[in-house]
């Protein structure tokens, strides 16, 4: 008995896209007629229009209509040889202009959801059409098994088709960042080196204004977080201004290299403070402006970058150049600093708590142009107290002529590479 498929037919005449129909329409044609060819090129046709009216992103310049069109058919022409029992015996509606139309979403930048949706809205009319003609063209008596094992067909091989097209699209995801990544760290590795670059070309690779203001961030965690490091640089950059365009580039498994294009808030970079991480160290360079603030800014968050890694052990913390510029430039080099150090602060660098207790006051007293009574109202000690340290802490160190300067700076090195493995104490 000829199956009610047999029975179908469009409302139009034969169309150039004739010519690019999938294998699976000669089959249909041969078994079903050029009516059921003509008929699943339409609804192809109508998925296509209704995906690109119910999806923004793809109505805003995903694959060209004709190239989704294209795959919408294929999966009608699956759909008919899968309802009309022409397919094989373990069918499935992916096709090949399936999976080139998941990778065409994921070189074009868009996201899994995007796709997913496009399946959602595209399945849910070509489920309507097989029901609405197997309503039109079976008798009642017959139309309600057949609508009944007609959805079930459709609900089984749904699982398939949609991990067919994820699969190729998470996979040219992955190869289109890889490349798109590294022609990005190619580019920004000549900017940093100041090689000859031409700005229009750099700002259409980036995706990225080189002029205005830029600060740079570098952020890393350890090998066991699954922290999305992209989700910090935004909160940071909001310490200098509202950004207005960011720039990440992975440069290892668990590290970025990142910029951000900033509208400066000189009020804001004085009253808020850097936010912190749980698991996840940043640093940042300063405020800089066009190509060599770029540079300029992502070289100083290396340098940062340098002495905290210099610090293990310590919890993840964010750390501005802003913060510690002096500190960069006195461990430039750490193991001469180290010793330098070392050679003046003497017996006034040993880590039990009463040459810790020695060290503070005595950095405060510097700092706050030797007053007794600011540095006793700081430290909740009396003005005696920090008259006796300030003399005791002085008596262990080496003399310096009289000057304070190579004390402040021995004293600024000892606090930050205290727990480091260089440290000669």
């Amino acid at each position: 008995m000829p199956h009610w498929t047999g029975e179908l037919s469009g409302a139009r005449a034969r169309q150039p896209e004739l010519e690019w129909l999938s294998p699976d329409a000669d089959r249909v044609r041969a078994a079903l007629g050029d009516g059921a060819v003509t008929w699943a090129v339409e609804v192809g046709q109508d998925i296509a229009a209704t995906i690109s009216r119910k999806v923004p992103a793809v109505d805003d310049g995903a694959p060209p209509l004709d190239a989704i069109r294209r795959a919408t058919t294929a999966t009608v022409f699956r759909a008919l040889t899968l309802v009309a029992g022409l397919g094989e015996s373990e069918p499935t509606l992916a096709s090949a202009e399936v999976e080139d139309i998941a990778r065409d979403f994921a070189r074009r930048g868009m996201e899994l959801d995007d796709l997913l949706r496009t399946i959602r809205v595209g399945y849910a009319v070509l489920a309507a059409a097989l029901l609405d003609a197997a309503t039109r063209l079976l008798p009642p008596s017959e139309s309600s098994g057949e609508l009944r094992r007609i959805s079930v067909l459709l609900f089984e091989v749904l699982d398939d088709f949609t991990g067919v097209a994820a699969a190729a699209f998470l996979e040219e995801q992955s190869a289109w960042a890889a490349g798109v990544s590294a022609a990005r760290l190619d580019l920004v590795t000549k900017i940093i080196a100041a090689d000859p670059i031409e700005p229009a070309h750099a700002e259409q690779v980036l995706g990225y204004p080189l002029g205005g203001h830029h600060v740079a961030l570098i952020a890393w965690s350890g090998p066991h977080s699954n922290h999305d490091l992209r989700t910090v640089v935004d909160p940071v950059l909001r310490h200098w201004g509202t950004p207005t365009a960011s720039l990440v580039i992975p440069v290892g498994l668990q590290a970025i290299w990142a910029w951000g294009a900033i509208t400066p808030d000189p009020t804001r970079a004085l009253t808020s403070s850097l936010p912190d991480f749980v698991d996840t160290f940043v640093v940042a360079g300063q405020l800089g402006s066009g190509m060599d603030g770029f540079r300029r800014s992502h070289l100083e968050a290396r340098a940062v970058e340098r002495l905290v890694r210099l610090r293990s052990g310590h919890p993840p913390t964010t750390t501005a150049h802003e913060r510690i510029g002096l500190e960069v430039l006195l461990l430039a080099d750490p193991e001469a600093a180290a010793q330098f150090a070392s050679r003046l602060l003497g017996p006034l660098a040993g880590d039990d708590p009463r040459m810790a207790d020695l060290r503070s006051t005595l950095s405060l007293y510097l700092d706050m142009d030797h007053s007794l009574a600011k540095v006793a109202s700081a430290e909740h000690i009396s003005k005696n107290t920090v008259t006796y340290r300030v003399q005791k802490a002085l008596s262990l160190c080496t003399p310096s002529d009289g000057s304070t300067t190579d004390l402040r700076a021995a004293l600024r090195i000892y606090e930050w590479l205290k727990d480091a493995a260089i440290a000669p104490w």
